[in-house]
């Protein structure tokens, strides 16, 4: 609300205040016609003040309450790294990434997202590759993150580089690496799919 309205406001309580008490004062000494007259003119003023004040305060209240966001509702960083996506600051969300891959460095979504980024939209095959390549060869992942990377990675050598051999190196891996899981099974499924395909 700004200062004039703030104004216009207190002066019309005071004046009103004022025509109150000195309605009051004589109210003994009007004759029947005159309190009517005072009583329309009191009904139309208080009609007046909470349709052009009160009214418009709480209707302000109730859209602000519904509509507006909380003043300290943040963004956060997987929000402003995608933002940049979308804006096509492609450089921008990939270190906007990887700053989240460093503070998160068991999350696997901000390696995703920058592979993700290189592949579909930069077009640089080599660097997706080189993105789970050196996730995978940094730390000892969980196997579901782990699973997850090495399958994109033979999807990415097997379509994008046509590397069927290193495609199958990848699924031995996984089967190597996780046996009797779902991942192995699933690694066994897409090797025998090859092997008809080849």
């Amino acid at each position: 609300m700004t200062n004039k309205k703030l104004i216009l406001i207190n002066a019309s309580i005071a004046v009103t205040v004022f025509l109150a008490w000195l309605i009051f004062s004589e109210w003994e000494k009007m004759e029947i016609g005159m309190k009517f007259v005072v009583t329309f003119f009191i009904a139309i003023t208080i009609g007046l003040f909470v349709v052009l004040v009160v009214l418009p305060i709480i209707g302000d209240r109730i859209g602000a309450f519904f509509f507006s966001a909380p003043e300290e509702m943040e963004v956060d960083e997987l929000t402003k790294a995608a933002a940049k996506v979308t804006q096509g600051d492609y450089e921008g969300a990939i270190k906007a990434y990887e700053a989240i891959a460093q503070d998160d460095p068991d999350n696997r979504f901000p390696i995703f997202e920058i592979a993700k980024i290189h592949h579909e939209h930069l077009k640089d095959i080599d660097s997706a590759i080189k993105t789970f390549e050196d996730s995978l060869a940094s730390k000892e992942w969980a196997e579901n993150d782990a699973a997850a990377m090495m399958f994109r990675l033979q999807q990415i050598y097997l379509e994008d580089k046509q590397d069927e051999e290193q495609a199958k190196k990848l699924l031995e891996m996984v089967i190597e690496k996780f046996p009797e899981t779902r991942h192995s099974a699933n690694a066994h499924h897409r090797l025998n799919e090859l092997k008809k395909i080849g």
